[in-house]
């Protein structure tokens, strides 16, 4: 498991559709999250994360607050 922690900045429902390659997708419900990595050299990158997650109505009352997610990963390629 991987603990992401940031600043909820968003929520919304993304509805399903149709691709570039023709190929369908489902609808989701996406978060965004403004978390901060600390480079090699010391400083701070700010980067804006989007989760996909079951419900995004659950953290609306989380919007500009800090929170942390316990998340799993896959690798693509």
């Amino acid at each position: 498991m991987i603990k992401l922690e940031g600043t909820v900045l968003n929520t919304y429902h993304l509805d399903g559709g149709t691709n570039k390659k023709g190929e369908e997708y489902e609808a989701r419900d996406k978060v965004q999250l403004l978390g901060s990595l600390e480079l090699p050299n010391g400083q701070i990158k700010n980067e804006l994360i989007d989760l996909t997650v079951e419900d995004s109505r659950i953290y609306d009352d989380f919007k500009n607050k800090l929170i942390s997610i316990s998340c799993g990963a896959m690798a693509v390629g």
